[in-house]
């Protein structure tokens, strides 16, 4: 495998444990997460607290059941797949924004707490516990051949870059949202300042059809942006938040195959490109490492 390690840079966890409760996004539930400190090499952990089981599922694609509207694991191990956990892409943007390698996240059920709709909340939580050095060395996938998938008009495709670096375009036909494009890069960008903080976003007409679904039944002004025909419900963040906020999805997404090391493009993408992109990515590490 194409594994670089970085010696000035080791492995790391929370200084303690943190809880975060709130309502969850797609259920409208109650919902309350603890995220623990996991020693080097564990990777990020979820867990169900709620249930009667000792299953533990590693943030990963392989993990991944479910990518309607959100990116959900669950165990393979379950016949009846009810050992489910929802909603984790912003929880994991965060984890990989604070630079955390090793986690628990016990979950008191089948969804975690969607907070204000972004990665802040979590992130700014990790800062004031505090982060904590382990003893090895953090290892990056280096990416070095193009890796793409597509749908249609959506694609996106990682390159060979020193770094990690993610350029989106957004096209939406809607006068509220329309085209935009937005680059950021770990190198010269700051993760808390310019895409923690970027809120997921609905459509007003869309929310009844959602609502029979059984989605976004938590959802409210508190969590996201809310699209009108001509102009958004409650304010926006940044003048190009959607983007943003896509660019947050892609890096949560990502981190199901721990630090990468390239330049993502992504034109439309959504939660199902992003995790067959990253499923081809585990794909060829594996491939390597045998």
């Amino acid at each position: 495998m194409d594994l670089l390690y970085i010696e000035k840079e080791k492995q790391q966890t929370l200084a303690d444990e943190i809880i975060v409760k709130g309502v969850s996004l797609h259920s409208g539930k109650k919902a309350e997460i603890k995220v623990k400190p996991a020693p080097i090499d564990t990777g990020i952990l979820f867990t169900r607290s709620d249930l009667d089981t000792a299953i533990k599922i590693k943030a990963e694609p392989a993990s991944v059941v479910n990518l309607v509207r959100n990116t959900t694991i669950g165990s393979g191990e379950d016949a009846e797949q009810a050992f489910k956990i929802k909603t984790i892409e912003h929880l994991m943007a965060a984890i990989w924004g604070a630079g955390i390698d090793n986690l628990l996240v016990e979950v008191a059920g089948p969804e975690i707490p969607v907070t204000d709709g972004s990665a802040f909340p979590y992130y700014e939580k990790f800062l004031q516990v505090g982060i904590k050095k382990q003893s090895k060395p953090r290892s990056y996938y280096k990416i070095t051949e193009a890796i793409f998938a597509r749908d249609e008009a959506a694609y996106i495709v990682i390159l060979p870059y020193d770094g990690f670096k993610i350029s989106y375009t957004l096209d939406y036909q809607h006068p509220v949202i329309g085209s935009s494009f937005y680059e950021y890069n770990q190198l010269s960008d700051d993760f808390a300042t310019e895409i923690s903080k970027a809120r997921t976003f609905g459509f007003e007409k869309e929310a009844e059809k959602m609502y029979e679904q059984g989605l976004a039944l938590g959802a409210s002004l508190e969590n996201i942006v809310l699209i009108g025909e001509q102009e958004t419900v409650n304010p926006m963040r940044y003048k190009n938040e959607f983007v943003r906020h896509k660019i947050l999805d892609v890096i949560g997404d990502m981190n199901l195959n721990g630090r990468i090391m390239g330049h993502i493009i992504a034109v439309k993408s959504g939660h199902r490109l992003h995790v067959e992109l990253a499923t081809k990515i585990r794909e060829k590490m594996l491939e390597e490492e045998n």
